[in-house]
């Protein structure tokens, strides 16, 4: 799958652009075509510049290390609360811009604002920019921009993506706490783990020897510890395997259940924002798809836009796609009947974050019994094995004193 970028007009006439996922162009064209969007223009967003014309620089892919080119999010969302806070002042978004990328402390943010800083002087729109850069920026992000470039309402759009993102920002704090207990006692096993096989490495020997395989032991975790969490974080860059370990995440008991409750949450929280942003719900039941972080939910989502696109509502596609409780099928259908859709997306993702709240802390306590249990396990195993060792040796001296006789 390669991401385009596209312009295209909907059947009021109005001019819609935007960036979509498919195998080809014409796949492109006919996905457009299904979300009734007739389109103008389709190419590689690698290959789009700020202004929308082809050949540009090309926008961020795959990198060797994904944890040197994102920025962390509590960094963009404090950006976009004083890029609001200064185009609401009167600030020109030259000056604004320029402001921010000066009081930014992060590296990668700060280059992105001269950028686009120097490409707003130049008569390019913000929302480009921010396009050739989705390891930073969200295609939630990029979209709520360019509605608001369109609509005349940029302040209102960032104040929107910073409330969007500090309640992400939220959910990520409440999850490492959750987690925290768990992760205290697997380390404080595998240091113990460690230092009982630093010891045994050391019994027969003597001298440098001994020291050099204690820190070769040593360096071998470590390396092995940073490796895997090196590679998880670069294969997830790419479509496929982002699904594999999307895969693997559901098998696992509880933590399954719990990731893909947080994944419909944020969908429907991106979705409430996005549609009360201004943009079409076909379009925003879509970008919410790709950005809720589960492949599995954004599959069911997304399998369910021809139906919401012949008429049969939202609430009909969520009922449909059975990742939604009935209660909260029933709070989008009533958000549809009232008018009020965004408001009641956001009670549902409320609704959804409280049920995986309570299910992460029961499994958060449960696992930390567990692995706290296994550790003793282990480290009873070990002390036995070696005190019998230590009972045998006398043993066998005792043994061999009496024959002596």
């Amino acid at each position: 799958m390669a991401t385009f970028s596209y312009h295209a007009t909907d059947n009021m006439g109005n001019a819609q652009s935007g960036l979509i996922e498919a195998a080809s162009p014409a796949g492109a064209a006919a996905a457009l075509r299904e979300q009734g969007l007739t389109p103008n223009k389709v190419v590689l967003a690698a290959a789009v510049t700020p202004d929308g014309a082809a050949g540009g620089p090309a926008a961020d892919g795959p990198h060797v290390a994904p944890f040197l080119a994102s920025v962390p999010l509590p960094h963009i969302a404090v950006m976009f609360r004083q890029f609001g806070t200064l185009l609401n002042a009167g600030v020109p978004m030259v000056q604004a811009l320029t402001a921010l990328g000066d009081q930014t402390s992060n590296g990668r943010l700060k280059e992105i604002m001269r950028e686009a800083s120097a490409q707003v002087a130049a008569g390019n729109p913000f929302s480009g920019v921010l396009a050739r850069h989705p390891n930073v920026f969200s295609q939630l992000t990029v979209e709520l921009i360019r509605a608001g470039e369109h609509g005349g309402m940029l302040q209102i759009m960032c104040s929107r993506i910073a409330d969007y993102l500090e309640r992400e920002i939220e959910i990520r704090r409440k999850l490492q706490r959750e987690t925290l207990y768990p992760k205290i006692v697997l380390f404080v096993a595998g240091l113990v783990l460690l230092i009982l096989a630093w010891v045994k490495a050391g019994m027969g020997t003597s001298g440098l020897p001994a020291v050099f395989s204690r820190i070769v032991l040593a360096a071998t975790v470590g390396g092995s510890a940073f490796g895997i969490g090196w590679l998880g974080r670069y294969l997830h860059q790419y479509p496929a395997r982002a699904t594999l370990w999307d895969q693997i995440k559901r098998a696992v008991p509880g933590v399954g259940k719990v990731s893909q409750k947080y994944a419909t949450a944020r969908f429907c929280r991106a979705l409430g924002t996005l549609y009360a942003g201004g943009i079409l719900l076909p379009r925003a039941v879509e970008i919410s798809a790709r950005a809720c972080g589960s492949r599995y939910i954004a599959d069911r989502m997304l399998s369910g836009l021809p139906s919401l696109m012949a008429g049969n509502g939202l609430s009909g596609m969520l009922e449909a796609s059975g990742a939604l409780s009935p209660i909260a099928v029933q709070m989008a259908r009533t958000g549809e009947q009232t008018g009020s859709l965004d408001d009641m997306m956001q009670k549902v993702a409320d609704y959804l974050e409280s049920e995986a709240d309570a299910k992460a802390h029961q499994m958060a306590v449960t696992m930390g019994v567990v692995l706290l249990l296994i550790a003793a396990v282990i480290v009873a195993i070990i002390v036995i094995s070696f005190y019998m060792g230590q009972i045998g040796s006398v043993m066998n001296a005792g043994d061999g004193g009496g024959g002596g006789e």
